[in-house]
């Protein structure tokens, strides 16, 4: 549990910095930007992580940032949660995006 935990901390990381969920934008830059910072087995467990909340529509999201380094509350409620969660699943389904397939090298700095 504290690996799905972890994992789902990533996606939803995104909701502190807007006031409304439709804000991100999940799209190709998006996309890259996941592929430069998580490797390919990283982002196959965020998505594993992913398919866990679906399969626990219940479950406290809001809670799974009680550890995380981030100041505040999450501004949404935990059914806006799981839509969104819902949401970034579809996004790393999407091929397009390569995003469970690409397994480029991460744009790491402290990697080169």
């Amino acid at each position: 549990m504290r690996r799905i935990k972890a994992h789902l901390m990533t996606p939803i990381f995104y909701l502190y910095k807007i006031e409304e969920v439709g804000q991100i934008q999940m799209n190709k830059k998006m996309a890259k930007k996941f592929k430069d910072i998580y490797d390919k087995n990283t982002r196959v467990e965020i998505f594993e992580s992913l398919q866990w909340a679906e399969e626990n529509k219940d479950f406290s999201f809001e809670s799974i940032m009680e550890d995380a380094p981030v100041r505040g509350k999450l501004k949404f409620t935990n059914e806006e949660v799981y839509d969104y969660l819902m949401n970034f699943k579809k996004f790393m389904e999407n091929e397009e995006y390569g995003l469970l397939t690409d397994d480029k090298p991460t744009n790491r700095p402290w990697e080169k």
